[in-house]
């Protein structure tokens, strides 16, 4: 029997390039935040963590996105409306998850929503996102597809 999520979780593959994909990222967090969301950042590293912690402050002059990064064995997540974690960390309720690492359709199935980044101009990345989609389509999660041409507006159902 497979493994089914209990709510259907719907997975955004959001077309973009290597350059634009972190700037592409925060776009998408900032929007999720001002539309009232609580948004999980799934970063691959500390490294990486610290680097969208400081894109998120400067990406752009007119925005401000209210964030931290996780620190193990601290309540931040009924603080932040945005936090990013290193790895799949599994936090109090949530409603977003942003990947900026590969993540487990197990551990997204935590979420309402899921954006996940194809990268185009990565062979080895896209490959994967082809993957995911037809394993989370398998799996019953709801998968919606965002081309490039489109990928800078977040939907208004999301």
């Amino acid at each position: 029997m497979l493994n089914m999520p209990m709510l259907r979780t719907r997975i955004y593959f959001i077309e973009t390039s290597a350059a634009e994909h972190r700037s592409l990222l925060c776009r998408w967090v900032e929007q999720c935040h001002e539309s009232g969301r609580k948004v999980q950042v799934l970063a691959e590293s500390g490294m990486a963590a610290r680097h969208l912690d400081q894109m998120l402050w400067t990406f752009s002059e007119s925005s401000f996105v209210p964030h931290g990064i996780h620190v193990p064995g601290e309540e931040d997540a009924s603080v932040h409306q945005v936090l990013i974690t290193v790895g799949e960390v599994p936090l109090g309720p949530m409603d977003v998850l942003v990947c900026d690492a590969g993540c487990s359709l197990d551990f997204m199935a935590r979420f309402d929503c899921v954006l996940h980044f194809v990268v185009k101009d990565d062979p080895g990345r896209r490959q994967d996102s082809r993957l995911m989609w037809q394993k989370a389509k398998d799996r019953g999660f709801e998968v919606l597809h965002v081309p490039e041409s489109r990928n800078a507006k977040m939907p208004s159902r999301l």
